[in-house]
């Protein structure tokens, strides 16, 4: 199971602050009522220079379909279709005041801005070490460098 949920999902930790991935068995997602919170549709393209072109394109089609955003994402978190519906206990992303989609790629635009938050962080709980929980092999590495 990828992402930081994992170590809920499989009892390892009590809680996390930011999930990538299903908390279940042991967890469930607990959304601010009057406090911000974070959200954003993930990106996908296809590189002009992409060695396969037509199986990323038919990759980006299946993740995209109806089929997999309601088996696969939609099992979890919220789909980027309109016309799925969110997992039980969520309701649709915009019905949520205390969020902005767009918010979030103005905020990575503001590098200063963002190394700020990353000091803060880093006061509270350190510079990041280990493995990330999300590529536990370390496959990519923390700089991956050119694909």
């Amino acid at each position: 199971m990828p992402g930081s949920a994992a170590g809920v999902a499989n009892g390892g930790y009590l809680a996390t602050p930011a999930a990538a991935g299903d908390p279940r068995p042991n967890g469930t997602v607990a959304l601010p009522r009057y406090d911000r919170f974070v959200s954003w549709a993930q990106r996908g393209a296809v590189f002009t220079r992409a060695k396969h072109q037509a199986t990323a394109k038919l990759f980006l089609s299946w993740l995209t379909s109806a089929t997999a955003q309601a088996s696969v994402i939609a099992s979890w978190t919220w789909s980027v279709r309109s016309d799925i519906t969110p997992p039980n206990g969520l309701k649709p992303l915009a019905d949520y005041g205390t969020t902005d989609a767009n918010a979030f790629p103005a905020f990575m635009r503001d590098r200063a801005a963002v190394e700020r938050f990353r000091a803060q962080i880093e006061l509270y709980v350190g510079r990041v070490q280990g493995t990330d929980p999300a590529d536990p092999g370390n496959t990519l590495g923390r700089t991956p460098g050119r694909f």
